[in-house]
């Protein structure tokens, strides 16, 4: 199976942690980082985390480095860039506004910003993509549920012009439950806003049951640990509420001790939805294609396994039905070219 040429979905992708590392030198030089990190080889050293909490302080440290809209519009053209040249066909990219108001930058120009470089990178490529990457607003739980009403509803002024389909919620999971964030949910429903959120990474299952119970989702990013709660992983099955499986990104990060520990076959086996991402690539030296190259060289899923997590991606990603049924076409077509060769 050609893993380039399979139409792949990005549905956990996080647009800082995504910017091409050689975009991220440009923005630390431009700063004044020269000196602190002189080249590719000193950045890719800042990417070797101990645990999940230095993980955080290196995104932290990194987003610092973003202080103008037009910083946004670069990354985001190259990261649209990268996804295309991945054969990913539709992408949802979370942003996270809370890291950068102390550069004095306000989360709707911030947005319409990124929207301008995705649409930049379609028209330098000459592809028809532009209604297929989506923005999801990362709420960050470090913030706060007041901060992140505040943002919902600034974001919710410009969610058509710019794009953005939801809410998600990020951060120091193992800190901050999801309970205290119910009413931001309940009212990004009633504006219409998809939900998602971080679960079952840095916390266990019961940071999942509340993720589910308080905030409704539709989709749970990562779901690493709902393998220790068999209830759970029934649940899951039956109501088909679909896991934004990341691999790389949960051994990186220390929630996993090797890649052959994730639960991602169990998952499949027990009919739970699942999608492949990856999070943050250009931290944790993935892409797309590896992540599903580890799910068969490292996890033995077969060409199946791969193609029905592929097709996942489409079933329930946050598009139109429109657009869902012509990219369900493409991918049928695909893969009914390659069982029939």
């Amino acid at each position: 199976m050609d893993l380039l040429a399979l139409p792949k979905t990005e549905l956990h992708l996080h647009l800082e942690g995504a910017m091409p590392q050689q975009t991220l030198l440009q923005l630390v030089h431009k700063y004044g980082g020269a000196d602190e990190v002189p080249d590719l080889d000193a950045l890719q050293a800042r990417f070797r985390y101990r645990d999940f909490a230095h993980f955080i302080a290196t995104w932290v440290w990194m987003v610092g480095y973003l202080r103008e809209y037009e910083d946004f519009r670069l990354i985001a053209t190259g990261v649209a860039q990268d996804l295309i040249a991945q054969g990913v066909r539709y992408a949802e990219l979370h942003f996270s506004p809370s890291d950068y108001e102390r550069h004095g930058l306000r989360l709707q120009p911030l947005a319409l910003a990124v929207r301008a470089g995705l649409d930049e990178a379609v028209q330098k490529l000459g592809v028809t993509l532009a209604s297929r990457f989506g923005l999801i607003l990362d709420l960050g739980r470090d913030n706060g549920p007041e901060k992140g009403m505040r943002w919902l509803e600034e974001a919710a002024e410009v969610a058509a012009e710019a794009g953005i389909l939801g809410i998600g919620l990020g951060g120091s999971e193992q800190r901050f439950p999801p309970e205290p964030y119910q009413p931001v949910y309940q009212r990004a429903a009633a504006l219409g806003l998809h939900r998602v959120a971080h679960a079952g990474e840095a916390a266990g299952p019961e940071s999942m049951w509340g993720t589910i119970n308080a905030l409704g989702v539709e989709r749970i990013g990562h779901g690493t640990r709902a393998i220790e709660d068999p209830a759970l992983l029934t649940f899951l099955a039956r109501e088909r509420i679909p896991l934004e499986v990341c691999l790389t990104s949960n051994v990186r990060t220390g929630v996993l001790a090797a890649l052959h520990d994730h639960p991602l076959a169990t998952y499949l086996r027990a009919g739970v939805p699942v999608t492949l991402s990856s999070d943050d690539p250009a931290m944790f030296g993935s892409d797309i294609v590896n992540e599903y190259r580890q799910a068969r060289d490292v996890l033995g899923l077969s060409g199946d396994d791969l193609i029905q997590i592929a097709r996942t991606g489409i079933e329930v990603a946050f598009l139109s039905e429109a657009e869902r049924s012509e990219l369900l076409a493409e991918f049928d077509q695909v893969v009914a070219g390659w069982r029939s060769s």
